[in-house]
């Protein structure tokens, strides 16, 4: 970290000693050409009015008029003395606009001068302006020609400052060669200095920081370098003293809580071991007590049914056999009474039984998500012993139900145990609750429910990812004593209740299964009606 800072403060000092090396550059060139533009304005001002008088001179010896000839010989003269003179040009002001009459350049010189210049060469004065229009920057000067004293044309030239700006180029390029030195050579003394009084002293530091990262409490660095540094080196030797005593007594604390820990984890482990084994022989034999009580109710019917149905039976096999051997008809009507009475007595008895096995519940209001919950509740240590993800979607704010709080817990029981049942290696349970408007069920439709459906209800999705169920099994798995369990005690009587459950309440149900993929039973309830909210309904399930 200290290396990086030192690097970061180097690479800070080199940046702005560039930045006030080049702003220093960029003021000497801007000076320099500044100076140089001036002393090129100067010269080639003076030169170009020296010209001019040899043109005057000229004139006046040629006669009062200008001579083309004079003029033409003389300007040649002045080129070629004058190298930096790129174009030549003479205008006759004695006639109106000053027209061009000769130059050395006539395809770039104007044909008359401008307003302002000739106001100016008329008054006798010389003007000068700065082009740099094109890469050959130049000053345009234009000087009065006097013969006799009268100013009778003006002389205008273009002179380059090609040889002074290469001279500024020069500078300019020296310049920046003694900039990178000086800025290399104070990089270089900074790097020497940081490298022997400060990095040196940092690395040190640091490797004895290292050393004790590492584990080495017993390092020590030597003080070195500026006070302050000398000074934290102090404070690094002092610290490690105080921490090895800390560390010495953090261990010895950490053995005898180490050794506590292991001993609570195991008594911990082994009492949640305990509490899940105890927890799953529960609901095991919740389900089988259910079972149980299912199969004892079966024997018991069946038992009353045997008893109940015998002596009819015995009768009307005793009179039918009296009436096969009797010719008398009075005495046959006798006996064919007598069984149609004892098979009055027969369908009586059955509807009587049938009636005796029905439960009789009390409606009240009910939360669905409530029911799931409790139930879920029950069975999460047989879905966590089987390998069971149980993925729970529950919608807030659903319509209350009417319904028998004992009969709708008993449905969801046996929808999820049917679940469990069907997913022997693990798989996925979902629990889904909505608000649902009147609209189709998906897969087979067992009950289509009353019309208080219409107007919506709450929906109650129970879906695995199990064996699934055969297709040619599935308009069956609702019939009493029907079952695909018989080795694992399977009664059959389970969906059946859960139908007869639906149908109690109003509901409708509907099952999908495709074989492999698993099962989804879906259950719609009715909302809760104003009218029934404060009074008690029973239904016969």
């Amino acid at each position: 970290m200290a290396n990086r800072s030192l690097k970061t403060l180097l690479a800070w000092v080199i940046i702005t000693a560039a930045g006030l090396i080049v702003l220093t550059i960029a003021v000497v060139d801007l000076v320099d050409e500044l100076v140089v533009d001036e002393i090129a304005a100067r010269d080639r001002h003076s030169a170009f009015i020296r010209a001019t008088a040899a043109m005057s001179r000229s004139i006046q010896t040629s006669g009062t008029r200008p001579s083309l000839a004079s003029i033409e010989r003389t300007a040649k003269d002045i080129l070629d003395l004058r190298p930096g003179l790129r174009r030549l040009s003479f205008f006759d002001i004695t006639r109106d606009g000053g027209p061009l009459l000769w130059s050395s350049d006539s395809g770039q010189a104007p044909e008359t001068l401008p307003a302002s210049e000739l106001a100016e060469i008329a008054a006798g004065r010389s003007t000068s302006y700065f082009d740099d229009s094109t890469e050959d920057r130049a000053w345009m000067i234009t000087a009065p020609v006097l013969s006799d004293g009268q100013v009778i044309g003006a002389l205008r030239g273009r002179f380059s400052v090609e040889k002074f700006d290469r001279i500024t180029e020069q500078e300019r390029e020296r310049a920046r060669l003694i900039a990178v030195a000086m800025v290399g050579l104070t990089c270089l003394v900074f790097f020497m200095v940081i490298q022997r009084q400060v990095h040196q002293p940092i690395h040190r530091l640091l490797d004895a920081m290292r050393r004790a990262e590492a584990g080495d409490l017993t390092s020590r660095t030597l003080p070195a370098g500026p006070a302050d540094l000398q000074e934290v080196s102090q404070q690094f030797n002092r610290m490690l003293d105080r921490v090895r005593q800390v560390m010495e007594d953090k261990e010895r604390l950490l053995g005898e809580i180490r050794d506590f820990n292991t001993t609570l984890t195991n008594k911990v482990t082994e009492a949640k071991a305990a509490l899940h084994q105890t927890h799953a022989m529960l609901v095991e034999a919740r389900i089988q007590a259910e079972r149980n009580e299912k199969l004892a109710a079966l024997g018991e019917f069946s038992a009353v049914m045997a008893h109940e149905l015998g002596n009819p039976l015995n009768a009307i096999s005793g009179h039918l056999q009296l009436a096969e051997v009797t010719t008398d008809r009075a005495q046959l009507r006798h006996h064919l009474t007598i069984v149609k009475a004892e098979t009055d007595r027969m369908v009586r008895t059955i509807q009587s039984l049938l009636d005796s096995t029905r439960i009789h519940a009390r409606k009240a209001p009910l939360d669905v998500n409530a029911i799931l919950r409790d139930v879920l509740a029950v069975v999460t240590p047989t879905t966590e012993a089987r390998k069971i993800t149980v993925k729970s979607s529950f919608s807030s704010h659903l319509p209350l139900v009417s319904g028998d709080a004992r009969a709708l817990r008993g449905l969801v029981f046996n929808l999820i145990t049917n679940a469990i049942q069907a997913m022997p290696r693990g798989g996925e349970l979902d629990l889904i609750t909505s608000a649902v408007v009147d609209g189709p069920l998906p897969g087979l439709i067992v009950i289509h429910g009353s019309p208080q459906l219409n107007a919506g209800g709450v929906r109650m999705v129970v879906r695995d990812s199990g064996v699934g169920i055969p297709e040619h099994t599935l308009p069956h798995i609702f019939e009493p004593f029907f079952t695909t369990r018989h080795n694992t005690g399977g009664t059959g009587l389970g969906l059946t209740i859960c139908q007869r459950t639906v149908s109690a309440h109003g509901g409708r149900l509907a099952v999908q299964s495709t074989l492999g993929q698993g099962t989804q039973f879906t259950v719609d309830f009715p909302p809760l009606s104003s009218g029934s909210r404060n009074e008690d309904e029973r239904g016969n399930l």
